[in-house]
């Protein structure tokens, strides 16, 4: 059973500072949040793999590759990302609100053993178009 993530949640403003340029690394997050917001959660992966290639520091790409593990339901793999982002990023509202609904989540999935507890297939964090 597939769910859509709300456009509105999805997409976080990205702010934009220095030149008008952007650099390909925010163009490789964009076409992932892109991808995601299409329910292309594979495509939305390789592009924030690729995006971690090219700048292994991006929070950002951390925070949305663990969206997409979650998504999939591969939970360690998420934990993993949410874990680097927020070292990353700690002060970051999105990065800290998303590993905090993950942990309760996850916690929450002790006692109840079924998907959705988990976090099921739609996991209500957003992939933040950020650095």
């Amino acid at each position: 059973m597939k769910h859509k993530i709300p456009l509105a949640v999805v997409i976080v403003p990205l702010v934009f500072v220095g030149s008008c340029r952007r650099p390909l690394a925010l163009k490789v997050l964009d076409a992932g949040v892109s991808a995601a917001c299409a329910d292309r959660w594979d495509d939305a992966e390789a592009y924030w793999k690729n995006a971690l290639g090219q700048n292994p520091g991006s929070a950002a790409a951390h925070n949305n590759l663990a969206v997409a593990y979650e998504k999939k339901g591969a939970w360690e793999e998420a934990r993993k990302e949410y874990e680097a982002a927020f070292g990353l990023a700690p002060d970051n509202p999105t990065i800290k609100e998303n590993f905090e609904r993950f942990k309760r989540r996850q916690e929450g999935a002790k006692t109840d053993k079924s998907p959705a507890a988990r976090g099921g297939t739609a996991p209500d964090r957003a992939p933040w178009r950020g650095r």
